[in-house]
């Protein structure tokens, strides 16, 4: 999203760990050693993205999808920090806007008071 290096996402990607801070591991199946990623520490009520569901054959394809779904998190993340920055940002504008205009107000009302 933005060109600005971020340490924290680039630690928690290589680490596993989404913008959530849930970290995701590969584990395999008793008996027919199939894989599937999980979060650590793994409830019975957690919730597996569409992205990573599933039962997978090969360690490095499932590597990759957790890779990527890493990536949406952290941009998903980003992006709603960047619309909350900018939310503040216009709500301290309109606020300025609304202060100036009482201010103005405000003058032009002692200026009546005092002309009659």
């Amino acid at each position: 999203m933005t060109d600005k290096f971020d340490l924290d996402r680039e630690v928690s990607i290589q680490n596993g760990v989404d913008a959530e801070g849930k970290k995701w591991v590969i584990k395999a199946q008793r008996g027919n050693g199939l894989l599937y990623a999980r979060p650590d520490p793994d409830r019975e009520n957690a919730v597996i993205p569409k992205d990573l569901s599933g039962l997978w054959t090969k360690i490095g394809l499932l590597q990759k999808q957790i890779g990527i779904y890493l990536d949406k998190s952290w941009n998903q993340a980003e992006e709603a920090k960047l619309k909350a920055e900018r939310k503040a940002q216009a709500a301290k504008e309109a606020a300025a806007k609304r202060k100036a205009a009482e201010k103005a107000k405000k003058v032009t009302d002692d200026a009546g008071t005092t002309a009659s």
